[in-house]
């Protein structure tokens, strides 16, 4: 495997394995939110010999290391996850493709500060997911 997602672990305090380099290929080539079961479907079709309970440790441990977001996909009842993005980040995701789209301005910077006001709570931060349809599925809707 590339010798980019063994600094990758390692900067996040991980060993390199197969397994966990493979999960790391996978989700660095997806624009999208992909779920455990794609993840693992993906690595069996790629000849790595896995359990889908690894697949799932692997991700869930990406995500308390900071390496990948978890994201809840309502359409599927699931989570789905993907890299972590830099920054503070606001997102639009696909409910039939997954896509994901970043917005460039944070529109709770301002409410923000008056519910800390109001509530006297010391806020750390926030998440915005905003769930819809990309203009291509839009398109492709019957």
């Amino acid at each position: 495997m590339s010798e980019d997602y063994k600094d990758c672990l390692r900067t996040h305090g991980l060993k390199s394995t197969k397994a966990r380099n493979g999960v790391l290929a996978i989700l660095s080539a997806e624009a999208s939110v992909i779920t455990v079961d794609a993840v693992y479907q993906t690595l069996q079709e790629r000849g790595c010999k896995v359990n889908f309970s690894t697949v799932y440790r692997i991700l869930e441990m990406f995500t308390e290391r900071k390496l990948t977001e978890k994201i809840f996909l309502p359409d599927e009842g699931k989570y789905g996850f993907s890299l972590r993005r830099t920054g503070h980040t606001h997102r639009l995701i696909c409910l039939r493709c997954h896509k994901v789209v970043d917005l460039a301005h944070c529109p709770l910077s301002d409410y923000e500060k008056e519910v800390a006001a109001k509530t006297d709570f010391e806020i750390v931060g926030h998440n915005l997911e905003l769930y819809g349809y990309c203009p291509e599925c839009r398109r492709k809707k019957p």
